[in-house]
């Protein structure tokens, strides 16, 4: 790892190829934290506009591809596979995604292949709405939309990736390493048109050739024909990819794509800025959840299925929450490296539950949430969180704001509420409900608590 005088950044090294049509940057270490490959990504894509997609290699025990998204790759895999063989026919086992070990290989004809990670479980493949597909794989879900639905958004191919979020949010997808939409067209031939999402990354691309996406639309064909498929399957960039599925009483056991690799094996070089963890280089911020980022609200919505909380929701109590709180009030999430790890809320909608008369309730705000990813707890965030709120609930000229949480000792909030100056009010409340990680009920003591924000 080469850095400048002044330590600024550090010097990587990657190789380009091109599977499919699909440009790809493979890094030669394997050996940097999620920061550091997530700063190593942007640089590539900035320097080098064609790229899509980055991968880390590493051949220490066995060859390894791991994404700076973590999730899995065909087409990544495949260029790692020539790069493992350089390019000479022959097999080898490949461990991808952090945790599948897979085979891979060079053909006789120099395509490079791999098998797919498959997900075994009844959801691999569900019809969500007629002509829709949902596909489920290991470190990618993808949905395959049929010609006779995609046609209709076909005809906006400018707004595809609006359309992505879209469905992911629909189906309530952003929980996945990736998602894929693939929007079908039929020619002379079976062509795709995919848009690929990564969360951890936070990246979205009309690709011009999917591995994963290919699989995918394999994969709904042998469902629904209920036999083995071979397709070759037209790419955006105007290449093919093939696809094998193999299926053994009505199961498919098993995915292989293969395709062409190209590259010229030259060794190109990128500064990339230092991850700077006392410095914070990578920027900190607090921003508005939005309708284009409902995913982020989602996750961290999900938290409160953990203990202490132990609920439960579904998908659309999920969504009918947010749309009630960005109504009449706000979501704020607090975004590090670009990733949403913590989530503050208020509302002017009073709990109906609250025991206190308040005068002027038009001047008085429900913090309805605080929550935080557990591996970043302890950090300080959740304080950070709830100041922003109290001081973001001033600005628009409310009077008190007042909460809900459980007994000491149970929720973070509580304590954090009383160190801001939160008093806990004399009435309490009790509440008898189903805590499913213990199976049977246990009684709750709910405390209220209130600050005056004059």
């Amino acid at each position: 790892m080469k850095q400048d005088s002044n330590g600024r950044y550090f010097q990587v090294e990657y190789i380009k190829f091109i599977p499919g049509g699909n440009d790809t940057a493979l890094v030669l270490k394997n050996d940097y934290t999620p920061q550091e490959k997530k700063a190593i990504n942007d640089a590539i894509l900035e320097q080098d506009k064609s790229i899509e997609q980055v991968g880390f290699v590493s051949v220490d025990q066995l060859p390894e591809l791991q994404m700076a998204g973590g999730e899995f790759c065909g087409n990544a895999t495949r260029s790692a596979t020539f790069y493992f063989l350089k390019g000479k026919m022959g097999t080898t086992k490949v461990k991808v995604n952090g945790q599948d070990i897979i085979n891979a290989g060079v053909y006789e004809n120099g395509e490079a292949w791999c098998e797919i990670p498959l997900y075994h479980g009844k959801d691999v493949i569900l019809e969500k709405q007629a002509g829709i597909y949902q596909v489920r794989m290991n470190g990618m879900v993808s949905v395959v939309i049929q010609e006779d639905v995609a046609k209709q958004y076909l005809k906006e191919k400018d707004k595809l990736k609006s359309f992505t979020l879209e469905f992911i949010e629909r189906y309530n997808l952003s929980d996945n390493e990736a998602v894929g939409v693939m929007f079908l067209e039929r020619t002379n031939g079976l062509k795709i048109h995919p848009v690929v999402w990564v969360k951890s990354i936070n990246t979205l691309f009309y690709e011009t050739g999917c591995g994963s996406g290919t699989t995918a639309t394999a994969m709904v064909e042998a469902f629904l024909k209920k036999e083995s498929q071979k397709l070759e399957i037209v790419q955006p960039s105007g290449l093919a990819i093939t696809a094998e599925i193999t299926m053994e009483n009505q199961d498919i056991v098993k995915a292989v794509i293969s395709g062409k690799v190209d590259t010229d094996n030259k060794i190109v070089k990128v500064n990339v800025l230092k991850v700077d963890k006392e410095k914070k280089a990578m920027e900190e911020t607090i921003r508005e959840i939005k309708k284009e980022n409902y995913q982020d609200f989602y996750k961290m919505y999900k938290v409160f299925e953990q203990p202490p909380y132990s609920e439960k929701f579904s998908d659309e109590e999920i969504l009918d929450e947010y749309k009630l709180l960005t109504s009449g009030g706000r979501v704020y999430g607090y975004y590090n490296q670009g990733i949403c790890i913590g989530m503050v809320t208020y509302n002017k909608n009073l709990l109906y539950e609250h025991p206190i008369y308040y005068e002027q309730p038009e001047k008085v705000v429900y913090l309805s949430d605080v929550t935080v990813l557990k591996e970043f707890r302890g950090k300080g965030i959740g304080t950070t969180l709830m100041k922003y709120a109290i001081e973001k609930a001033k600005e628009e000229g409310y009077e008190i704001m007042y909460m809900r949480t459980l007994q000491p000792g149970q929720s973070m909030s509580y304590g954090i509420a009383l160190k801001l100056g939160f008093k806990k009010l004399a009435e309490t409340e009790t509440v008898i409900r189903e805590r499913h990680d213990k199976g049977r009920d246990t009684v709750d003591e709910r405390i209220f608590l209130d600050i005056n924000l004059k």
